[in-house]
């Protein structure tokens, strides 16, 4: 294990990680980003890079006020990262965050004078991720909300002193997601030739004490549909198979699935899903219909990639 963990940190190995395995088209420059996992128990790496794309000399200046939220709590972990014009910061969640084991990050634009925070869509970023335990790693972009009031302007609107995505403040939240692709899973434990993945699931800039509940349906190679549904507090990442059967392998073999696919891999089932937020449920009791969620699907197996998926916002 130490062996495997100097190797890690090695030059060619973060070379290699900073090297894109998976890529979403679509994004454009944005004043908030949100970072869909770190990692910070032994064995992992988690690397964050924010990127100041504004050029002008005299006003291209941001400072990035930047939280870390704990997968079990939703408690926070602040700090503020000042990017002059064309800068980029890279650094390990573990340097800023190294009370909490796991979770997501999110960082959006400040005044580098006022502290306030302004609709400044000239920030990009990305996510690398080495699991030195599992042995495989992945990397994602961001994923980008841009600003609503106007180049500049003060994006508190309501004066609640956090960012809100709203469609007023910033972009809306997604409270649907599309997967388009899973291949048929396998129980634990399976050889490590055949299908293994994860599904990380959160609530955008969600509050502390509340349960998510969200609502699946996934469809087989042949456009027949299942549905399950899976709770969550704040932050999670569960085996794809653990949330339903339907994800599986055998299941899967015996539906009216279509017999040459996967093409090329005729053995292996596939097929596609969509996770919606049904209802989040605070500690009081008091229910959301339709929250804000999202995620992405992190294959371990055969081959090591994730991809952030297709969203649909609420109008």
């Amino acid at each position: 294990m130490r062996t495997l963990a100097k190797a890690l940190l090695s030059l060619p190995a973060l070379l290699f990680l900073l090297s894109p395995t998976a890529r979403a088209g679509g994004q454009e420059p944005s004043s908030l980003l949100i970072y869909p996992e770190f990692d910070n128990r032994p064995g992992q790496i988690s690397i964050l890079t924010v990127t100041n794309t504004n050029g002008d000399t005299v006003n291209g200046s941001v400072r990035v006020h930047f939280v870390y939220v704990d997968s079990a709590t939703c408690l926070e972990t602040n700090l503020l990262l000042t990017l002059t014009p064309r800068d980029t910061v890279t650094f390990l969640s573990s340097v800023h965050a190294a009370n909490m084991q796991r979770g997501y990050a999110y960082g959006w634009a400040v005044h580098p004078q006022t502290g306030k925070a302004i609709d400044f869509d000239h920030l990009i970023g990305s996510l690398g991720r080495v699991d030195g335990v599992s042995i495989f790693d992945w990397s994602v972009q961001a994923l980008a909300f841009q600003g609503r009031p106007g180049a500049g302007l003060n994006t508190d609107v309501n004066n609640n002193g956090k960012p809100d995505l709203d469609g007023i403040e910033y972009d809306k939240a997604p409270n649907k997601i599309y997967l388009p692709r899973f291949f048929g899973q396998f129980p634990e434990p399976a050889p490590r030739n055949l299908p293994l993945a994860d599904l990380i699931l959160f609530r955008p800039l969600g509050p502390t004490g509340s349960t998510t509940t969200t609502a699946f349906l996934i469809w087989n190679d042949n456009e027949e549909v299942y549905s399950a549904s899976y709770s969550f507090s704040c932050w999670t990442r569960v085996r794809l198979f653990s949330i339903s059967g339907a994800f599986g392998q055998t299941f899967l073999s015996f539906t009216n699935h279509a017999p040459n696919e996967v093409l090329g891999m005729p053995t292996t089932e596939s097929g596609w899903f969509e996770v919606r937020g049904q209802v989040a449920t605070s500690s009081t009791g008091q229910q959301t219909p339709n929250p804000a969620i999202f995620g992405l699907l992190v294959e371990h197996r055969p081959n090591s990639c994730a991809d952030l998926p297709f969203v649909e916002r609420q109008p």
